[in-house]
């Protein structure tokens, strides 16, 4: 009996003693390494941004949070040798379903060592904020503008692009903003039909400001069609009526553009029409007449005739008198003492002319002479 009393104090007392030895340890350990708090910034890891687009929705804030928080708890140690890089925080964009969405939550964080020393207390914050656009598509024309000056006489006759529209697709309010869209072409000292290739086009908003963001993403291709602007020139042939002159034309179209082979435009300064006939007429007549063309050349969005009028004044007279004071005696023979009278008061001078010439003749504007060279004396026609 005593044996065992024995046994039963020992047991009791090692007991004893390897409980107040864990104690002591704890105690120790709790001075020496104790738990403590520590907050970490940890990067997002973002998946699936790009998956927005198939669901025509537009990430308008690119700035958005990059990090989170978070407070972690555990031994001394272990809580000051870890490091950011040691969690996970993932921020899926796959989570977005509709332009509505204006937060994401974040999945984490997750302790990639996965030793079970440190317990996650806190997470700031545990959605991201996020703002969405839609994604529309608008086809817009582009429209052409020339720059600079075509040879001399020739002329852009018409312009086309390929394609005929671009499709511009981006987030909706900056594409709600579009006016224009246009492709600026050189046409200096063009002499030519000519292609212009991979032409940069620009867009403007309404007030003409140029939208740099979506400037010089697209490229057409610009067809122009160049024609040479001549005159026209009536082949007039025959005389009007006695007492009536011919005093020119009037043209329905002055000038035409012709189109066809370079060679042949570079040659032709004008366009010659069929005869018109004014043998015998006394009085304004119209004609029409054809355009003669040579060999290969066309006109542009013009008929292959034009309206010639032929104008006709009926001569007219004047009378103008001039006095014996307003000739001159030419030749006189100063050695031979003899003395030049005219003796004629007043001659008759009758003019026929048009009328806007004959208003400008005067006395003034005549030389009315006689020449007395070897006339002796006497009285002498």
């Amino acid at each position: 009996m005593y044996i065992f009393e024995r046994i039963n104090k020992d047991i009791t007392a090692k007991m004893t003693a390897a409980l107040l030895a864990v104690l002591l340890w704890f105690i120790v350990l709790n001075i020496n390494n104790p738990y403590i708090d520590r907050k970490l910034y940890v990067e997002l890891e973002v998946k699936n941004e790009y998956n927005l687009m198939a669901k025509n929705l537009f990430l308008a804030n690119k700035n958005y949070r990059r990090t989170i928080e978070i407070t972690v708890r555990g031994r001394e140690n272990v809580v000051n040798s870890i490091s950011p890089s040691d969690f996970d925080v993932i921020l899926d964009f796959s989570k977005v379903k509709s332009v509505n969405d204006k937060t994401i939550s974040v999945d984490g964080p997750y302790y990639t060592k996965n030793d079970k020393q440190i317990t996650l207390i806190g997470i700031n914050p545990k959605e991201v904020s996020i703002e969405l656009e839609n994604i529309v598509r608008k086809d817009m024309t582009v429209d052409v503008e020339l720059k600079g000056v075509p040879k001399q006489s020739y002329k852009v006759i018409r312009v086309s692009t390929e394609p005929e529209y671009v499709t511009i697709q981006d987030k909706e309010s900056l594409v709600n903003t579009i006016n224009q869209v246009k492709a600026l072409v050189d046409i200096s000292n063009i002499d030519r039909d000519k292609k212009m290739v991979k032409q940069i086009c620009s867009a403007y908003s309404k007030n003409g400001e140029e939208i740099a963001s979506l400037s010089n993403q697209f490229t057409i291709d610009v067809f122009l069609e160049v024609g040479k602007e001549v005159t026209i020139v009536p082949a007039i042939k025959g005389n009007p009526a006695n007492d009536h002159t011919y005093t020119g034309f009037s043209i329905g179209a002055e000038k035409v553009i012709i189109t066809g082979p370079i060679e042949v435009l570079a040659n032709i300064s004008d366009l010659s029409t069929e005869q018109v006939q004014i043998e015998g007429i006394n009085e304004a007549r119209e004609y029409i007449v054809p355009i003669k063309l040579p060999e290969g050349v066309k006109l542009y969005n013009t008929e292959n005739e034009v309206d010639v009028i032929v104008h006709i004044e009926k001569l007219q007279e004047k009378e103008i008198e001039i006095q014996k004071e307003n000739i001159n005696i030419e030749n006189i023979d100063f050695t031979n003492s003899l003395n030049y009278e005219i003796l004629t008061q007043q001659s008759k001078l009758v003019l026929k002319g048009r009328r806007m010439h004959l208003d400008n003749v005067s006395i003034s504007s005549l030389n009315p002479h006689i020449d007395v060279k070897g006339l002796q004396e006497g009285i002498h026609m």
